[in-house]
């Protein structure tokens, strides 16, 4: 999208060339304008029209190379067929962020600074209860009463 507006300022100069080849087929009308003139015109006109096109072409051409070959760098990492790690993960939602916040968009993650990062705290299993003690042999919740032989748990 940023290349969109030199496209349409491309569009503009051709149209403002347009506009003046109708203005000087106008002036041909005219009896006192010579035909020389009117060729010289029409002639300097397009060849303004096409040294602006092409080097403008030319120079998007460099900008897309150039872009292929970051994207080549940059975003091979999805089409393999290997897992992200994690790093590569933050590193492309960094990417993705960063072009968020240039074209003002709200974020969609917030990556804390180290200084605010959590330490590795143990993680809380809310209202989740394990229902085997560390030697892997099943408790019994209190008042409950198991119908499975105590030999199946094994």
């Amino acid at each position: 999208m940023e290349k969109a507006h030199l496209y349409e300022a491309l569009y503009l100069v051709n149209h403002g060339i347009d506009e003046a080849v109708r203005g000087v087929q106008r002036l041909k009308k005219s009896p006192h304008l010579f035909m020389e003139a009117y060729h010289k015109s029409m002639a300097g006109l397009e060849r303004r029209r096409s040294r602006i096109n092409l080097q403008f072409m030319l120079e998007m051409r460099k900008l897309e190379e150039d872009d292929e070959s970051r994207f080549e760098e940059e975003y091979n990492v999805w089409l393999s067929d290997e897992p992200l790690t994690n790093d590569e993960i933050c590193q492309l939602m960094r990417v993705v962020e960063r072009e968020r916040k240039l074209e003002r968009k709200p974020p969609l993650v917030q990556f804390l600074p180290r200084s605010k990062r959590p330490k590795n705290a143990p993680k809380k299993t809310e209202g989740v209860h394990s229902s085997h003690k560390l030697t892997g042999s099943p408790t019994h919740a209190s008042g409950v009463e198991s119908r499975v032989p105590e030999e199946a748990h094994a």
